[in-house]
């Protein structure tokens, strides 16, 4: 067994450290900012006419406001039923300063309350729940980042950022680094470059930091980070720019999260392989044009569904060591705007990990209404169905989820 004294002093020196792992992205942007050519001293006679400008027109602030109302009915394993409702409110206020055409600082500030929360407080972590958000009553940055454009179709971003992917539109929801969608709060903390390496392709490289008790998205059970080789992560993302013809999104990505769990008595590396298609149907009519396509991950070595929590006690489809994940769906769009619906069915396995739209072991349905009332407003209603994929062993039934909610976000 572990000497509890060396754990111990080990939770507490990475406690000790939680505060300034949470202040690297704030570093980082500073450093950035220092180096920046236009603020260097010897750069003050080179002034263009825009860094003259007034700072209240080099500033802009904008954000967003969601109050959602949700319902929602369970079914446990046990076979007992449940039900509950809530108020919840997400908001969003991010703050952007134009340091000079190629160098811009960007700040957000994100809050979350909800009628469950215990209590309220303001945090800098570097870390998430497992599930990949930041519990109601919390408020943090989620942006603190300063974004270089090094010259035409490449950029860097450095520090707390939003390098989101997932499966877009309606019902936006993916398998790998999606996240503060709904009323989530997250992020990615480190390097992002942005690179048009074809007049019609953009290649994504994320390189991210991990706190040593989690990752700052999505990483359940059993993936740790306390070991210092696994504090960085990586993505890779290629996606087409061409979204007006048939094709609405063609994107693969692959993300490393290296070292991060135990297998067959040697530790190993989760890497995760993704892509997403959306094609516009060829026909519409007089209001709706149609949408459809789906998302697939693939993980060629993954944790036992032991590991994960999930005792599987039926026959599985899982293909060797390995965890799949899929999802489709199809979009009415109104062509005034207005009105758009949509349906979308997934699939997670039990070793699927770095999902915030998916519990491990899951299937998902849902339909989806939305309303847009004016550019800054627009009101959502969805209906939700989940349950087990695979039902565990010692269970009596598989648990079931349905829940709905109504929202409204307005921008401003």
């Amino acid at each position: 067994m572990p000497d509890e004294n060396k754990i111990k002093g080990r939770q507490g020196e990475s406690g000790c450290k939680q505060c300034r792992c949470a202040l690297l992205p704030a570093i980082f942007s500073i450093v950035l900012l220092l180096i920046s050519p236009d603020l260097a001293a010897g750069q003050e006679s080179r002034g263009t006419e825009s860094d003259k400008r007034r700072f209240k027109d080099r500033v802009s602030i904008s954000g967003s406001f969601r109050p959602v109302f949700s319902w929602i009915e369970t079914r446990g394993r046990d076979g007992e039923r449940t039900r509950d409702h809530t108020m919840n409110a997400r908001l969003q206020l991010r703050a952007e300063y134009e340091v000079s055409p190629e160098l811009t600082f960007r700040a957000r500030l994100a809050g979350r309350a909800s009628t469950s929360q215990d209590n309220f407080e303001f945090v800098l972590k570097d870390h998430t729940p497992p599930d990949g958000s930041y519990p109601p009553g919390t408020v943090t940055f989620d942006e603190f980042a300063l974004s270089w454009k090094l010259r035409p179709g490449l950029s860097v971003v450095a520090g707390r950022f939003q390098a989101r992917f997932g499966l877009t539109g309606l019902i936006p929801k993916g398998f790998d680094r999606y996240y503060s969608s709904n009323l989530g709060i997250a992020h990615t903390d480190g390097l992002w470059i942005r690179w048009d390496v074809h007049p019609r392709w953009r290649l994504h490289l994320v390189g991210n930091h991990n706190g040593s008790r989690g990752s700052t998205h999505a990483a359940r059970t059993p993936l740790a980070f306390d070991e210092t080789g696994t504090r960085v992560g990586g993505l890779a993302v290629m996606e087409h720019r061409d979204q007006e013809g048939l094709w609405v999104q063609r994107e693969v990505s692959v993300s490393v999260l290296p070292q991060s769990f135990e297998r067959g008595g040697a530790t190993r590396t989760y890497a995760a392989a993704t892509g997403r298609l959306i094609m516009r149907l060829p026909w519409q009519c007089r209001l709706f044009e149609y949408w459809i396509g789906g998302e697939a991950g693939y993980v060629p070595l993954a944790p036992t569904p032991a590991s994960a929590g999930m005792e599987v006690g039926e026959n599985r489809t899982l293909i060797g060591p390995s965890a799949v994940a899929w999802q489709v769906a199809a979009y009415a769009n109104g062509l005034s705007g207005r009105h758009r619906i949509g349906v979308l069915y997934g699939q997670a396995e039990p070793q699927w990990l770095v999902s915030n739209s998916f519990r491990p072991n899951n299937t998902l349905s849902e339909v989806r209404y939305r309303f847009t009332v004016s550019r800054r407003l627009n009101v959502e209603a969805r209906y939700r169905f989940r349950t087990d994929l695979f039902r565990p062993e010692g269970a009596d039934y598989t648990r079931q989820d349905r829940d709905l909610y109504a929202r409204f976000t307005w921008r401003f």
